[in-house]
């Protein structure tokens, strides 16, 4: 395994919609803040300027009504296919994301890589909070909205 890999999450699923459609259920507020995040988490406090060099901030509220902050800054941003930020909590950034949107028969294939600063950070995301798990859930959230809400 290379250093990278050793350091990284990657998660994907195919999406049966075109990508202009997936792109703007990802990247639209009043989209995306319906459907963000694991199962039984909701986003409040949303605040989003979609621009290379802006920011998203958010409060993403477990099911437990625990509140975790977000802090999220664009570093590209290339309609309809990929966007990349750094993600954090406003103190730091814990991991860089990069999003990609595939165009393939029948649909998107939508995948979700974070690149950690190291592979202890990786391990730690992934053990204790779930992060395969909750990235799955992510995605068939994605899916599910765009099905019932884009068409």
């Amino acid at each position: 395994m290379n250093k990278a890999a050793e350091r990284s999450v990657e998660i994907s699923r195919k999406i049966n919609a075109p990508r202009e459609l997936v792109w703007k259920a990802m990247t639209e507020p009043e989209h995306q803040n319906k459907w963000w995040g694991p199962d039984g988490f909701n986003n409040v406090e949303v605040t989003m300027d979609f621009r290379v060099g802006g920011s998203w901030t958010y409060v993403m509220v477990g099911p437990d009504g625990t509140r975790y902050p977000n802090h999220t800054v664009f570093k590209e941003i290339t309609p309809p296919s990929r966007w990349v930020f750094d993600h954090g909590d406003g103190q730091r950034v814990w991991f860089e994301s990069t999003i990609t949107l595939e165009e393939t028969p029948g649909g998107t294939l939508v995948t979700i890589m974070h690149l950690f600063p190291s592979k202890a950070e990786r391990d730690e995301v992934v053990n204790k909070y779930g992060a395969i798990e909750g990235g799955r859930q992510h995605l068939a959230k994605l899916e599910n909205y765009v099905r019932q809400h884009l068409r």
